[in-house]
C-alpha cells in the first residue's frame, strides 16, 4: 500500500537512547522521493541509530516516522536495508542467488516456495549489480566489495521503493566503491529512494543530491554546497579535521 506523500520518510522529534543515553535527540527531516541522500557526522553521532529507528528496529523515546505517508508499523515492506558488512556471517553456507532470493521472502506465503517470478527477480537484481555469473558461488567466497554489492541485489530484489544501506562503502576498494555507486545511481534512475550512512567526507558532495548532517541533533539537510560548510563542519567534528586544496576531511575518516 502506497501513498501519494510527496516525501519517501517523514521524521519529526525523533528521540532514541540507550539505558538513558540519549543516542538522537529532537531529529526532524522530510527526505523527498527519488533522492539519493547521503547521512554524515562523526563517530558515534547517531548516524545507524537514525536508520535502525526508520526501519523500526529501535522504539523511539519520542516521535513519529512515515514511509510514504504511512506509520512504519503499515509500511512494512516499503523499505529495504542493507546492513553494514561486518554485521553478516560470511562463514553461512549460502550461494550468490539465494542471498538475493531472501529479498522475495516476505512476498511468499508461509506454505509456500519461491516461484519462478521470484527467481526472476533475484536474477534481476543481481545482473542490476553485475553478479549474475556469481550465482551458484558460495558468500564466504566472494570479496568483500562483491558480498556488498550481492547484498545491494537482495534488497534490489524486494521491490520496494526506499533503500537504507548503513556504510556500504565501507572496506572496499576505490574501483569496488564506483561500482557500488553506479549501481545506486541507477536504482534513483528507475524511481528508487536512498538513504546512506557515509563517512568520507571527501566524497560526500560527489556522491549524493542531499546530505543530512547528524550529530544526537539533525544539524543540516540539504543539498551538498549548503551542508559541507568549513565552519558548520568544524563545529560538529569539534575541529578533528584536516583540509586538502579545498576537500574537507574527517580525521575519523
Amino acid at each position: 500500500m502506497t501513498t501519494n506523500s510527496l516525501y519517501a520518510v517523514e521524521v519529526e522529534h525523533l528521540t532514541v537512547s540507550y539505558l538513558a543515553r540519549p543516542a538522537l535527540l529532537d531529529v526532524n527531516v522530510r527526505i523527498e522521493k527519488d533522492q539519493l541522500v547521503g547521512i554524515i557526522g562523526p563517530n558515534g553521532a547517531g548516524k545507524s541509530t537514525f536508520i535502525k529507528a526508520v526501519l523500526g528496529f529501535v522504539k523511539p523515546d519520542i516521535g513519529n516516522i512515515r514511509i510514504n505517508g504511512l506509520n512504519v508499523q503499515k509500511a512494512k515492506g516499503q523499505v529495504a536495508y542493507v546492513p553494514q558488512r561486518g554485521s553478516v556471517d560470511w562463514d553461512f553456507p549460502i550461494t550468490v542467488k539465494e542471498v538475493a532470493l531472501m529479498g522475495r521472502y516476505r512476498q511468499i506465503p508461509w506454505y509456500s516456495s519461491p516461484g519462478s517470478k521470484d527467481r526472476e527477480a533475484a536474477l534481476e537484481a543481481l545482473k542490476m549489480v553485475r553478479m549474475e555469473d556469481f550465482a551458484d558461488r558460495q558468500i564466504g567466497e566472494l570479496s568483500g566489495g562483491q558480498q556488498q554489492r550481492v547484498f545491494l541485489a537482495r534488497a534490489l530484489s524486494q521491490g520496494s521503493d526506499i533503500l537504507l544501506l548503513d556504510e556500504p562503502f565501507a572496506g572496499v576498494d576505490a574501483a569496488t566503491e564506483r561500482a557500488i555507486l553506479d549501481v545506486l545511481d541507477r536504482a534513483k534512475r528507475v524511481g528508487k529512494t536512498l538513504v546512506v550512512v557515509h563517512h568520507d567526507l571527501t566524497t560526500a558532495a560527489e556522491y549524493f543530491d542531499k546530505l543530512i548532517l547528524i550529530k544526537q541533533r539533525m544539524f543540516a539537510y540539504g543539498p551538498p554546497q549548503t551542508v559541507l560548510r568549513e565552519e558548520l563542519l568544524s563545529k560538529i567534528y569539534e575541529g578533528r579535521l584536516r583540509i586538502f586544496g579545498n576537500v574537507l576531511k574527517s580525521e575519523e575518516s
